[in-house]
């Protein structure tokens, strides 16, 4: 396949946006740095911040696959089904993205007498952040041959079976995509967490630094987060599958026909 040549432009736009982004990051590595190494591994073999961690990681992964599920089976819904109204359900399936994590967290706190903690946090940012998987999957599935999906069902497979075979490997890379969104938007959310009074590094970073004013904790604890979204951002390089390819091989997704 022929490369393009990079364009000077192009590489210089780019550079410049992943400086701006950075910055924030070599800040953080210099302050951290001042603060002193005896500082920093007092604060890092602390029971608090393996407790953050463990609790941060099982939040990610209780969001991530609820969102999986719930974002697959809706798109599945809308675009290989005779689901009545199936424009208007996309559309009201994608407004949770419209609506921000502590809102919704304050009218569930609002409702329900104490709704709070590590179950309460877990539902609401499913439910907010599960289009992250919708669209992309819905995207992947309008593009997925289904000439594929009847081949295996003529020669016999049932529903499940043809999804998971067939369907769900042309879908993969929306899936994993959209997942990764959401376990590192679950990672670096505020609203929700602090709202139904869910420990996480985030919270814990706030009242070290605003309350506590204990700034070498909400630094120490503010690099052990970086560490652990790059952590997540390397074990879904190193799972995805090497030299796969995902094409299209007939004229793409038609719309179902009603029986």
């Amino acid at each position: 396949m022929h490369r393009l040549a990079p364009r000077p432009w192009l590489l210089l736009a780019a550079t410049a946006a992943v400086t701006v982004a950075l910055i924030p990051l070599v800040y953080l590595a210099v302050r951290t740095g001042q603060a002193g190494w005896a500082a920093v591994t007092a604060e890092l073999t602390s029971p608090r911040v393996a407790d953050l961690a463990a609790r941060s990681l099982a939040l990610a992964a209780v969001v991530t696959t609820g969102c999986v599920v719930l974002g697959v089976g809706t798109a599945y819904l809308v675009t290989r089904t005779d689901l009545p109204g199936r424009r208007t359900v996309t559309i009201l399936a994608a407004l949770p993205l419209a609506v921000p994590t502590y809102i919704a967290a304050f009218t569930w706190v609002s409702t329900i007498d104490g709704f709070e903690g590590f179950w309460a946090a877990a539902l609401v940012l499913t439910l907010c952040s599960y289009p992250y998987v919708f669209l992309p999957v819905a995207a992947a599935l309008h593009r997925a041959d289904p000439a594929q999906d009847e081949v295996a069902r003529s020669l016999g497979r049932g529903g499940w079976a043809t999804f998971t075979s067939v369907t769900l490997p042309q879908i993969r890379p929306a899936v994993a995509g959209g997942a990764l969104l959401v376990a590192l938007y679950v990672l670096s959310d505020f609203g929700a967490v602090s709202i139904l009074r869910t420990d996480t590094f985030t919270r814990a970073v706030f009242i070290a630094f605003d309350l506590g004013f204990d700034r070498v904790g909400a630094l120490v604890l503010s690099t052990v987060l970086v560490a652990l979204t790059v952590l997540l951002l390397a074990a879904e390089t190193a799972t995805r599958r090497r030299g796969a390819r995902y094409a299209r091989v007939g004229a793409g997704a038609r719309r179902p026909h009603t029986p």
